[in-house]
């Protein structure tokens, strides 16, 4: 489902002229690969002794003049041109022959991207796979990066890879290790004549995988596995032992994109009351106007409204664009895709929405779901409402009891999430063999009434967050006092607890769609049930004390 939003800014976007791009290049020029290098297992680069790639009818032929029944060596070539931002298209289709070791495998051969030591034949880089039934699918060889998995992986396509599932359709996100396959997505490949792939990519922020004009995944976050962005690198086809042709090899490279403040806007509602919008700011970082007309697409699309102001941004400028959720088929997280722009200079915003059929007890929402919902990677240690209350950690968490700063300036706590009783609710910290200090107060429900059973809590005072600075290398817990007792990150301290762990501790990497780092989530249970999601808050600028 896509709807198109219209905007009150027509008049103003007509006075200015279309997005000014760049041109299109051709990356090959149809004769030979004058600005290719061909890389081949076992030989040297540049070398190629059984012209295993040859140009054909104006095309990169790979084994066009190879014997069938020979055993093949793997290889590739790869552009001399270093590219970061850009938007690349290609055609591709397959010939009859197939060979060893290969041969009764399906049709394989891949795009890649952002390479980087390309005297190998499987650089270290991001792959768009191109294989019979699985092209656009997602590899990140020997680098990292953030995609969206599918919730119920028996109900995806058949495919080779982990199952994934674009985010405005339901994925949840997950980090990529060495050599994880985001695959098993509808496919839209056509086993024979030509298919048009194309992946658009700014830099280490997003890309997207598009076959035959539909968009097939989605990454973001992109990432070396020893630490650090993934902004560039080279472009290279490969040859993995089917017969293959590419043509019409072309790059246009882009500017910066629009910037939204946030790559995931996540929302929620009881059904039939009222609750908070929330805004996206958007801004130009250009010297020239951009369009920036909103879309939502997705499972869910009817779920979410959007409005702004303007259609196009002139130089420089920001807008505010104001999200509104409605569930609309009960309890359940919702899923959806706000495009501002067009894909290749305009941003876009996954939504997510936490829907409730009612408040409190069994209609609240599963801690994975509201993490899932907030664009966090994270296993919490189960899907189902009621978590392990005894284990010293659960899922990815940790048994962590206080933390220290990780660094200067303030420590940051801001709540996520509340389903709890109406009330009330401060929370704060303990230093090491000191008394409690209230940090804040998790608002009563007279004003909003979700405010105790909502993502992103009001606070009393109305600020988002709250900051302080402990003493230097001293450790602290925190706590949250609920109606029963007060909640702590300490085991067994909660005083008229039944449960040893009022309190749980996970790592968090990816937040809303920022790459985060020395951030941890805090869970607190005020009962018995072990949800977790009584108060919910992210803290920065800290790690665990030893």
């Amino acid at each position: 489902m896509k709807i198109l939003l219209p905007a009150s800014g027509l008049l103003f976007a007509l006075c200015f002229p279309a997005n000014a791009q760049s041109e299109w290049k051709s990356l090959f020029n149809g004769k030979n690969l004058e600005g290719w290098t061909i890389t081949i297992d076992k030989e040297k680069p540049g070398e190629d002794a059984d012209k295993l790639v040859q140009i054909r009818d104006g095309a990169i032929h790979m084994y066009p003049d190879t014997d069938p029944e020979t055993k093949v060596p793997f290889g590739v070539i790869t552009h001399s041109g270093t590219f970061s931002r850009f938007h690349l298209a290609l055609e591709y289709r397959w010939l009859e022959k197939r060979f060893s070791p290969r041969k009764a495998a399906l049709r394989d051969a891949g795009l890649l991207y952002h390479a980087s030591n390309t005297g190998k034949i499987w650089p270290p880089s991001v792959e768009y796979q191109i294989q019979e039934g699985d092209s656009g699918d997602i590899i990140f060889i020997e680098e990292s990066g953030l995609s969206w998995m599918h919730p119920e992986p028996a109900m995806a396509p058949k495919g080779q890879g982990d199952a994934g599932l674009l985010p405005e359709n339901g994925g949840f996100p997950r980090i990529a290790q060495s050599f994880t396959y985001f695959g098993r997505f509808p496919e839209y490949d056509h086993p024979t004549g030509w298919n048009r792939a194309e992946v658009i990519v700014h830099a280490d922020e997003s890309a997207e995988h598009i076959l035959n004009g539909h968009v097939r995944s989605r990454l973001a976050n992109i990432r070396h596995l020893t630490g650090g962005a993934l902004k560039e690198g080279k472009i290279c086809l490969q040859l993995e032992g089917a017969e293959i042709q590419y043509r019409d090899v072309q790059i246009r490279e882009l500017d910066e994109p629009l910037r939204a403040d946030r790559g995931v806007a996540s929302l929620s509602a009881v059904l039939d009351q009222q609750a908070r919008d929330q805004t996206v700011t958007v801004r130009n970082p250009l010297d020239r106007p951009l369009a920036a007309e909103l879309s939502i697409d997705g499972v869910d699309a009817g779920a979410f409204t959007a409005h702004a102001e303007k259609m196009m941004l002139a130089a420089g400028e920001s807008m505010h664009v104001h999200l509104r959720f409605r569930p609309t088929h009960g309890a359940g997280r919702y899923s959806a895709g706000l495009r501002i722009g067009s894909p290749e200079s305009g941003a876009f915003v996954v939504l997510q929405g936490i829907g409730l059929a009612a408040f409190e007890g069994k209609n609240e929402p599963a801690l994975q779901s509201i993490v899932h919902a907030l664009g966090i990677p994270l296993d919490v240690g189960g899907k189902s409402l009621e978590l392990d209350t005894n284990a010293d950690s659960i899922g990815k968490g940790i048994a962590a009891s206080a933390f220290v700063t990780a660094g200067t300036g303030k420590v940051r706590v801001t709540p996520l999430a509340r389903f709890s009783p109406p009330g009330d609710t401060p929370f704060g910290f303990t230093l090491a063999g000191a008394m409690e200090v209230e940090l804040g107060i998790l608002t009563d429900s007279k004003e909003l009434p979700d405010a105790h059973q909502c993502l992103f809590p009001p606070l009393k005072d109305g600020a988002a967050a709250v900051e302080f600075s402990p003493p230097a290398s001293a450790s602290f817990s925190l706590w949250m006092q609920g109606p029963k007792y007060t909640s702590s990150t300490i085991p067994g301290a909660a005083k008229g607890a039944t449960i040893k762990h009022t309190g749980r501790v996970f790592p968090v990497s990816d937040f809303q769609g920022r790459v985060l780092e020395n951030a941890w989530l805090v869970g607190f249970e005020e009962a018995a049930n072990g949800d977790y999601q009584d108060g919910l808050f992210l803290i920065e600028n800290v790690r665990p004390a030893p």
